[in-house]
């Protein structure tokens, strides 16, 4: 069956999909990924493409709650009952049952292995191998980044913008409906686009790393009445993608990759960088990665 590649939408995809299966499941973080295969074109042009849905359990809100507990609607299943305590199920059309999606269409094999369940090992990333190992890797097997030149360009994502400045762009991460605070999760996603990680700075873009900071507390605090004490910045290292980068989230948000053996704090990374100009060229950095990432097993293959 033909259809019209990029153009492809979730609703047409999920009618024509073949051999779903679930790539991970998180019952903690409300999360399920779902891997679909289509075809498109016609007899020796056919080719498989997959696509990934990425379902979200969005947080409650109290006055769709309200709504629960007033709904005609809703159906309580008893599931058990101990002294005082009842446990049930609730089934309800109208309230409670909001589910954000991601889909991302075609996927390439790194977006399947990126979103499928996998076991994680720690590494050591020495200078040397950063050089050697790390740096061919990325710039041979980097996700395409054009849809970061996209949200900078202003061609796509203009409703996520939450700030724009000569600097960075300040964004709603996808995980994050605005509403919510304890669930804030933003991103400042820097203009330049010759920095990729953490690896790259230095002292020359110390007046980058603190407008950043300063602007984005700025925001926050004025917009949804936040202060500073209560969100965390920091970089994934290494990132899910190579162009730079910063997390904003509310203390009260675990969910959102803040593991000491991948979150870097910005303050953080602005004192190591103002102690030494070439720190994160020179500093060997310990992180987690999946054990079925080639690039796990370049590591592997340098130990031996």
């Amino acid at each position: 069956m033909t259809t019209a590649n990029h153009d492809l939408t979730v609703e047409e995809w999920s009618k024509m999909s073949k051999n779903v299966r679930v790539l991970n499941e998180n019952r903690e973080t409300k999360r399920i990924v779902i891997e679909g295969q289509i075809e498109e074109g016609e007899g020796d042009e056919k080719t498989t493409k997959s696509g990934i849905l990425i379902l979200d359990k969005v947080p409650f809100q109290f006055e769709e709650v309200l709504t629960l507990m007033k709904d005609n609607e809703q159906q309580f299943k008893v599931d058990f009952t101990n002294d005082i305590y009842r446990q049930y199920t609730v089934a309800a059309r109208s309230a409670c049952n909001n589910v954000k999606s991601t889909f991302i269409y075609p996927a390439t094999p790194l977006h399947v292995e990126k979103y499928s369940k996998k076991d994680f090992a720690l590494v050591t990333e020495t200078h040397r191998r950063y050089e050697t190992i790390v740096l061919p890797y990325i710039e041979k097997q980097q996700f395409n980044l054009q849809w970061v030149y996209n949200v900078l360009d202003g061609k796509s994502e203009r409703e996520r913008v939450l700030l724009d400045t000569g600097d960075f762009l300040l964004a709603l991460n996808p995980s994050w409906d605005g509403t919510v605070n304890d669930s804030l999760h933003a991103l400042a996603i820097v203009k330049p686009r010759n920095i990729r990680s953490i690896r790259d700075l230095k002292s020359e873009h110390l007046p980058l790393l603190q407008s950043v900071l300063e602007k984005s507390m700025n925001f926050f605090s004025s917009k949804y009445g936040l202060s500073s004490k209560n969100i965390r910045a920091f970089f994934h290292y290494p990132p899910s993608y190579y162009h730079l980068h910063i997390h904003f989230t509310a203390l009260a948000n675990r969910i959102c990759g803040v593991e000491v053996e991948r979150a870097r704090l910005l303050q953080d990374v602005i004192d190591h960088i103002q102690l030494q100009d070439d720190y994160y060229q020179t500093k060997t950095l310990y992180y987690k990665l999946a054990t079925t990432s080639p690039l796990y097993k370049l590591f592997e293959d340098d130990e031996n």
